[in-house]
């Protein structure tokens, strides 16, 4: 494991950072936070360190002090940089705009990691888990919920019982709520790291700026969702009829925060997808048809009783909340060619003489 500190590993500057994080996140979190709660998965999971040691003595590619590649890694191409939006501002030195693909290994694991500590901050977070907090919760609940009264926009009663009574669009909602809050966003993603990585740094960044103020809603504004409102008749269709002394969240009630409803980042997600879809997709029925995952989502959320309507624009609040902290911090979005990103994915500089690896 030492090598990770006194070894390098890979030629190019921007893998030298793989191999030390990873030793780092495996010798100093619990197993269950690099890997899914997965069945298949948990012969990795409980021998992670060992693994990572067996691979340090057998597969990482540590160059030798002679490779010309040691000392002089081939650098990263950046885009140009760009002034700070205001003056007093300054650009974050790690969301530089960089022009290459990400490495894969390291992304997966920051991004599983990440996730695990949005969880675990988002459930501590959570106003419900005793009768004052679940108190706390309805009493925000019924200002939302008086609020949109007086806005005209209290609409989730009248459209969760119309859906009831349709059998086919109440399956068709459950699903849509279940299936595509995760799918979705990780399906954009993935094509993005594919086929756009200069774009990917960007979305990936005003993601993270989001959930990040997401979670600060979840903290500060512990809300009840309206299926979990006593007296106001809301079907819950996807967890049955609740008990609500103790509400449930069907499987997973132990591990989730009922309370995060404010923002909604089922909205936010999807409108990040919607958004991202509509910037970058070369053709318009597929910018269309991206916008049309945050519509449906919205609807979604609203018919199977788990949001209200002031939960969807929070959670567009947060989402350009995110963009503008990635505008702000980063600059705009790198727009470079295909043959310019290209040429920076292919060109290597030449290793001075000095440093080459004798023959």
């Amino acid at each position: 494991m030492l090598l990770a500190v006194v070894g390098r590993a890979g030629r190019r500057a921007r893998d030298r950072m793989v191999w030390p994080v990873t030793v780092v996140l495996v010798m100093t979190l619990p197993a269950k936070m690099m890997l899914p709660n997965m069945a298949f998965l948990y012969p990795v999971r409980d021998n992670v360190v060992l693994l990572a040691a067996l691979a340090a003595a057998t597969a990482v590619p540590f160059l030798s002090r002679t490779s010309g590649y040691f000392r002089a890694p081939v650098p990263t191409p950046y885009a140009p940089p760009v002034p700070a939006r205001f003056s007093f501002v300054p650009l974050v030195p790690f969301l530089r705009r960089v022009l290459l693909r990400p490495n894969i290994l390291l992304e997966l694991l920051l991004i599983r990691v990440t996730y695990a500590a949005y969880a675990r901050i988002r459930l501590a977070a959570n106003g419900g888990s005793n009768s004052a907090g679940r108190a706390r919760a309805e009493e925000h609940g019924q200002q939302i919920l008086d609020l949109e009264r007086v806005l005209h926009m209290d609409i989730e009663h009248a459209v969760n019982h119309a859906v009831v009574k349709i059998g086919w669009l109440r399956e068709f909602f459950d699903f849509y709520y279940t299936s595509f809050h995760f799918v979705v966003p990780l399906t954009v993603l993935g094509l993005l790291l594919w086929r756009r990585p200069v774009d990917y740094r960007w979305a990936r960044s005003a993601l993270g700026f989001a959930t990040i103020l997401a979670l600060v809603g979840f903290w500060l504004y512990p809300l009840a969702p309206p299926r979990l409102m006593p007296g106001l008749g809301i079907i819950d269709t996807v967890h049955g009829v609740q008990d609500f002394s103790k509400p449930d969240y069907g499987t997973l009630t132990h591990l989730t925060n009922q309370y995060a409803a404010m923002p909604s980042l089922h909205f936010g997600w999807s409108l990040w997808c919607g958004l991202v879809i509509a910037i970058l997709a070369p053709k318009l029925w597929m910018k269309a048809l991206g916008l049309l995952h945050p519509l449906f989502t919205a609807a979604a959320i609203v018919a199977t009783g788990n949001h209200w309507i002031l939960d969807a624009v929070g959670g567009a609040l947060v989402v350009g909340g995110g963009f503008g902290l990635t505008y702000l911090l980063q600059g705009p979005r790198a727009r470079t060619t295909a043959a310019v990103a290209a040429d920076g994915l292919s060109s290597e500089p030449p290793v001075p003489a000095k440093d080459r690896t004798p023959s």
